[in-house]
């Protein structure tokens, strides 16, 4: 195990590497770094196992805004919080699950396929959830911004093709259902380590170490999976976690969300439908910058006006990965938000 203090500033420049660019090289990351190969790869096997960083695949902008996305707040009987955080951290459909303070218990982050799926998670599971007394639901309309831009260096990661509504598939034998099947199966593999090599995929998947690296390309290129390194925000120095609702006349809401995205601190930005219509997510080193980052946004779009705030106590998952008291990794749920949600027959409803 390592410290469980601030990282070094040699762990920490390793990171805002992979941040950049999550599948680099350890020849890569040594002239960028100074570091040999070896020595790399060893800082970041010794960070991997300690749960301080990962990198993942999460849905990328082209399946956001294909599927259906949602905001859920949770109310729980008193001493029920963590029960019902750490059950819902168990379904594929809730990708993010935090404790928070203020006028909600949890705040989910939820995806489905379409909205009739979303709808059967949320009203068949969701609600059914013994401890749960009250949800407030508001379904994402766009997503500016979310935590795979986010950068403890603040350097843009670079892009190398726009992401595109759907996948363009390249000159192969596979039939579109082939397709369809090993992109999922890729998706789920990268989702719990991104670094994973295309050997190691080909063997997990029984098809060859081509048709691999072409449908991962063909992943990150269309959209469809974005990879990002993710890191314990403890233990980088940004140990506060605040959600807030903003309220936008509707003429000036993507002006509003743009200038959110630019704000260093802030990890997500999305419209929803319903009001408050702009949620911001945001990571601080101390608790009172919440106000001076309302104080930003206002001073930009003197017309917001913030309706709500939460402050996350204990972030139980985030992106499918299972997190510890002090924001470690410790375990994944795969993200297999395309499923049936009572596929499984833990999930079927009573």
């Amino acid at each position: 195990m390592i410290d469980f203090g601030i990282l070094s500033e040699i762990d920490l420049a390793l990171i805002a590497v992979l941040q950049a660019e999550p599948r680099a090289s350890w020849a890569t990351v040594s002239r960028v770094t100074g570091l040999s190969p070896a020595t790399a790869a060893r800082h970041w096997e010794r960070l991997a196992a300690s749960g301080v960083v990962w990198v993942t695949a999460s849905p990328g902008e082209a399946v956001w805004s294909a599927h259906c996305v949602a905001y859920v707040e949770v109310t729980c009987t008193a001493g029920a919080t963590l029960e019902v955080a750490h059950t819902l951290a168990q379904d594929p459909h809730a990708l993010t699950v935090e404790v928070t303070a203020g006028s909600a218990d949890l705040f989910l982050t939820v995806a489905a396929v379409d909205l009739s799926t979303m709808s059967n998670y949320l009203l068949r599971r969701v609600d059914t959830v013994a401890g749960i007394t009250h949800t407030n639901t508001r379904i994402s309309t766009k997503l500016y911004k979310d935590g795979s831009h986010w950068r403890l260096d603040a350097r843009p990661r670079r892009r190398s093709a726009p992401p595109s509504a759907g996948l363009v598939t390249r000159p192969g034998r596979e039939s579109a259902a082939q397709h369809a099947d090993l992109d999922r199966k890729l998706s789920l593999l990268l989702g719990m380590d991104g670094r994973a090599s295309y050997a190691d995929l080909s063997h997990q998947l029984e098809v060859s170490e081509a048709t691999v690296r072409r449908r991962v390309d063909q992943l990150l290129r269309s959209g469809a999976v974005i990879l990002r390194t993710e890191v314990s925000a403890e233990r980088v120095g940004w140990p506060v976690s605040a959600i807030m609702s903003l309220d936008v006349p509707v003429t000036l809401l993507g002006e509003a969300a743009r200038t959110a995205t630019r704000l260093r601190q802030v990890r997500l930005v999305a419209t929803v439908a319903g009001r408050p219509s702009l949620i911001v997510v945001a990571w601080l080193k101390y608790l009172e910058e919440i106000h001076e980052l309302e104080g930003q946004l206002v001073d930009t779009v003197p017309q917001l006006q913030v309706q709500n705030r939460l402050t996350v106590l204990h972030t139980v998952k985030r992106m499918g990965r299972i997190l510890d008291e002090h924001g470690d990794a410790t375990g994944v749920v795969p993200m297999s938000h395309w499923q049936n949600p009572f596929e499984s027959a833990d999930l079927a409803p009573a």
